[in-house]
Formats: C-alpha cells, sequence, structure tokens
C-alpha cells in the first residue's frame, strides 16, 4: 500500500491540468494545494500515525487507514469545486500517513529476523517501481477522466480491505511512553 500511496502521487501530478480545465476559475493558489497539501499532511502526520501504529493492534491501523485512503479517494473523485476536493485530499493524506508505517510495522513483526532485511528491501523497491509507474498510469487514466486517478483506488481498496481482514495476523499495539511535551 506504500506502493498504491507512491502510484497515486505521481497520478494526481499528471491530472492536474485537466482538474485545472475543469475548476478553471480557481486560482492557482487554491490550485497549488491539491498537491501542496496532501504532502504537508502527509508528512506532519506521519510520525504521529506511526506512534499510533505502535500502540493499537497493526492490523487494525492499517485496515484504517486502507478504509480512510479510499473513501477519501471515491470523494476526491466526486468532488465538485477546488475547496472539497482539497479537503478530500487532505483526508486522503491522512490515510496514508496510517498506511505507511502500519504497512512496514507489519512487516517487520511478520517476518522472522533473518528475512526481515529481504522484505523491507522489496517493500522499498516496490515503492520506488510505482513512484515510476506512476506518471505512466495517470496519463492512461486521465484520458477517460482526471476523476479516475482518484476512482482507480476505490475497488483496488475494496479489494485490499477484504483480503486484509481474512489475511492479515492479530498484531497487538504495546504500551508506548507518551513523551513528556506531549503530556502538558
Amino acid at each position: 500500500h506504500f506502493c498504491r500511496q507512491r502510484l497515486h502521487l505521481r497520478r494526481v501530478n499528471v491530472a492536474l491540468p485537466d482538474i485545472v480545465r475543469d475548476f478553471g476559475d480557481a486560482s492557482l493558489g487554491k490550485l497549488s494545494w491539491i498537491l501542496n497539501g496532501y504532502a504537508i499532511v502527509y508528512a506532519a502526520l506521519l510520525v504521529f500515525c506511526g506512534r499510533l501504529a505502535e500502540r493499537y493492534p497493526r492490523n487494525q491501523s492499517f485496515l484504517t487507514g486502507i478504509a480512510l485512503f479510499t473513501v477519501a479517494s471515491a470523494a476526491c473523485a466526486l468532488a465538485n469545486s477546488v475547496e472539497t476536493l482539497v479537503a478530500f485530499r487532505l483526508v486522503q493524506a491522512a490515510g496514508a500517513a496510517l498506511l505507511t508505517p502500519t504497512s512496514l510495522g507489519l512487516i517487520l513483526a511478520t517476518f522472522p529476523a533473518e528475512r526481515r532485511g529481504g522484505a523491507v528491501r522489496a517493500w522499498a523497491a516496490i515503492g520506488g517501481f510505482a513512484a515510476a509507474l506512476g506518471p505512466l498510469v495517470g496519463g492512461l487514466l486521465v484520458t477517460a477522466s482526471w476523476r479516475w486517478i482518484f476512482l482507480v483506488n476505490v475497488p483496488i481498496g475494496l479489494l485490499a480491505l477484504l483480503v486484509g481482514w481474512i489475511q492479515l495476523p492479530r498484531i497487538p499495539g504495546h504500551d508506548v511512553p507518551v513523551p513528556r511535551y506531549w503530556a502538558a
């Protein structure tokens, strides 16, 4: 799912000119939030979501992230203004921020120590491959409509939820001390 998130970022970059045509009355400043808002929220929440993922069962956190990303993707596809698209992109970023650390946490918890390095390398390689493939897939999807860059996530997300619900092992969270500066 780290792979899907990387692929998604590249597709949105490719679709931006088509989005601009649909919402032509929007300023460049507003349109830039479609990409930048996602990146800012994702980066801002990544560490926090990683801490949450340590504290609560990783499989549940992962499935929550998938559900949030999938629902927000459907909402992005239905957006009727730049403001609603940006708002749902921010929700999408929150789902992605929860997916990334929990996906890695699941790998680390389920692979034996001697196979962990290979599993993490595969996780990173797939993410890199997805980043490279994103513009190509985005270009193909945009030929139909920019909304397809978001709609494509819905069946993939639903399938991932179903498979995850059935296959993911329950990896319990553990007590993580709250830093003193959080306990103000």
